[in-house]
């Protein structure tokens, strides 16, 4: 196949399902930054279940992605993409139509059946050439990216009039949306050998990426249950002006990580700076409570958003080359396990710490907790990963 015709293949793929991802993800992130705050008038709220209700989403996610990975690497991708959609819609009507905490908490957790994270990281690497699987992973990456900055602008615009039920019935269409999309998706035959080179014999660098990735989910969802209320009760910001603070800043990182991505991932070298993001992640989840001005404010949301996206694109590039093309959904769907194992206890956790020690206190263990990985990140990642271009 000429090259050109094969970039512009690799990069339609790429692009639809950045667009299903997209759609998904901004049917998770229009209800972070408002959830905790119109939660408040359920019946049975307290902030321990609503902490629940943010993060079990994330452990039903982490048990079913390996089963998800096993059945794509038998039955094909698009199967079980459009299954795993067609979940998550139902979860989104059964939050929609609830009228407790409960309901709410059992909702979430029907979405968070449709574990097709890994399943989709894996179809996109296997019509990816593994020197043009980084640029796939970003295109994904500013799609996750692009979603996020829509939701903060139109998540507290939205809600007003849909309220949190219109918002369920809201991610319920984002998802059959999705499914047209992965319907009409051609064909994809695996580009990929069955092992590449710059593969790795071992699960040491998956097992690393999975600890790492849920790591940072944790930290992510922990802050939008913390810091939302920092906002209104500590700087007096209120909910409809939150979106000026996270768009500027989502935007210029952006702008800052994805052409830096670009140029490592043509070397190959992702892995040799994402201990950097953890190390960002620790100062800024440390500085958040201690920096009011909104200038101050936003320069520290940037860098945390930096080191999120630099996390957030490289370590699937980094994964998708050290595993090799034999069981790749499987090994695609422990690194969504851990990911979203970690959007779950991050959120319990954020509940816990709110309520207990307040979103001051949550924020310093989280940096706390970035500090000690990242440093142990850039030890052990000596060791772990391939050696030479393919690394």
């Amino acid at each position: 196949m000429p090259a050109d015709h094969q970039k512009s293949r690799e990069l339609k793929f790429a692009s639809a399902l950045s667009f299903v991802i997209a759609l998904r993800m901004m049917g998770l992130f229009l209800l972070l930054p408002v959830f905790m705050v119109l939660a408040a008038g359920v019946p049975g709220y307290t902030p321990q279940l609503a902490g629940l209700a943010v993060g079990i989403y994330g452990l039903t996610q982490a048990v079913l992605q390996q089963p998800f990975g096993w059945l794509s690497d038998r039955l094909g991708r698009k199967p079980v993409l459009l299954f795993g959609l067609a979940l998550f819609a139902a979860g989104g009507v059964v939050a929609a139509t609830g009228e407790t905490m409960l309901a709410l908490i059992a909702g979430r957790a029907l979405q968070g059946c449709g574990a097709i994270a890994g399943v989709a990281m894996a179809l996109a690497a296997d019509v990816t050439r593994p020197e043009r699987r980084s640029i796939a992973m970003a295109v994904i990456g500013m799609g996750i990216g692009a979603s996020f900055l829509l939701s903060m602008m139109l998540s507290v615009p939205l809600s007003i009039p849909l309220g949190l039920h219109g918002m369920f019935w809201l991610t319920a269409a984002f998802a059959v949306t999705g499914m047209i999309v992965v319907a009409l998706l051609p064909a994809a035959p695996r580009q990929a050998a069955e092992f590449e080179p710059g593969s790795a014999p071992h699960m040491r660098p998956v097992w690393l990426l999975a600890f790492s990735v849920f790591l940072l989910h944790a930290v992510m969802t922990l802050l939008f249950v913390t810091f939302p209320p920092l906002l209104v009760e500590e700087f007096g910001l209120e909910l409809q002006s939150h979106w000026k603070l996270y768009v500027p800043t989502m935007l210029v990182s952006v702008l800052v990580v994805f052409p830096a991505l670009r140029r490592i991932g043509a070397r190959l070298s992702e892995h040799r700076y994402l201990h950097w993001g953890f190390l960002a992640l620790a100062a800024t989840t440390t500085l958040l409570p201690f920096s009011p001005p909104w200038l101050a404010l936003g320069a520290v949301l940037t860098v945390y958003f930096i080191g999120f996206n630099l996390l957030e694109a490289g370590m699937p590039a980094v994964l998708s080359r050290v595993t090799g093309a034999r069981g790749r959904g499987r090994k695609m769907g422990i690194y969504s396990t851990f990911q979203f194992l970690g959007a779950f206890l991050g959120g319990v956790a954020g509940g816990a710490l709110l309520a207990g020690f307040g979103s001051a206190g949550a924020l310093l263990a989280a940096g706390a907790v970035c500090l000690l990985w990242g440093l142990l990140f850039m030890y052990v990642s000596k060791g772990v990963f391939p050696t030479g271009k393919a690394a």
